[in-house]
């Protein structure tokens, strides 16, 4: 009986000042470790953006932080002229560093473009290759197009080609990503009945796009057109649109 009457060592009573001790340590650390991730945000926050970047072959240029889909002015308009000049001219030479053609033909250094067919035409290999800084939902119906202008004689060397430029505008920005370039210029054909070039206008309005640059590095066995795609990619630049521009309506 005297054992029944002894208090009991351990009341229901005690237990929640001690639930509530632990509750508030377990606050408190947690109090610290917010403070402690809010410093470290707040000191990467306030640390200087990188200046400079260390290329692979040892050598460093400056840098700047800049949005994803952004391109300064000088890079859209340089894209634009050699991009369309390299889509326009036309040539029957097919030249790669180690003599070997777009068919993978041993050469001296050189070969006589087959070209590409295109629908009922064909495009310079050249043109080809230059064609992937072009949109994909755009390309076809663009070479098409191109393929209509080549002239047979290109791919016997009879004729050729080159766009000869006479103003090329700033970037006017459309949207966030995409820019207009105006472009006035000349399409000069040159074969045997004209000598001295056959002019044709280029006069077009230019939709640039920015896109996510390629990154993958290419396999050291890479083909000259492997290498070809892979370089018209790397701008982060495509050619969505062209409409035909009026002179008049150029800003100078």
């Amino acid at each position: 009986m005297q054992l029944l009457s002894k208090k009991r060592r351990f009341d229901s009573s005690d237990i929640l000042p001690m639930f509530a001790l632990g509750t508030l340590g377990l606050q408190i650390l947690i109090l610290f470790l917010t403070l402690a991730i809010a410093t470290g945000t707040w000191a990467v926050a306030r640390k200087p953006s990188p200046s400079m970047v260390q290329l692979d072959n040892g050598r460093s240029i400056a840098m700047e932080p800049v949005d994803h889909f952004s391109r300064t002015p000088v890079t859209v308009h340089q894209f634009v002229k050699n991009g369309l000049g390299m889509l326009f001219t036309w040539n029957a030479k097919l030249t790669s560093k180690n003599g070997a053609g777009a068919t993978g033909q041993a050469s001296r250094g050189s070969l006589s473009d087959p070209g590409v067919q295109v629908g009922r035409g064909r495009i310079t290999t050249g043109t080809w290759q230059a064609s992937f800084m072009v949109a994909e939902d755009f390309r076809n119906p663009f070479l098409q197009e191109v393929a209509k202008m080549t002239p047979n004689g290109v791919f016997s060397n009879a004729a050729q080609s080159v766009l000869s430029f006479e103003s090329v505008s700033d970037p006017k920005p459309v949207k966030p990503g995409i820019w207009q370039v105006d472009v006035v210029a000349n399409l000069l054909i040159f074969d045997g009945a004209n000598p001295q070039g056959r002019v044709i206008p280029f006069n077009k309005s230019v939709f640039v796009q920015a896109v996510e640059p390629t990154s993958d590095p290419l396999p050291e066995n890479s083909t000259p057109i492997q290498q070809a795609v892979y370089q018209a990619q790397q701008s982060g630049l495509r050619i969505t649109e062209m409409r035909d521009l009026e002179i008049q309506q150029l800003t100078r």
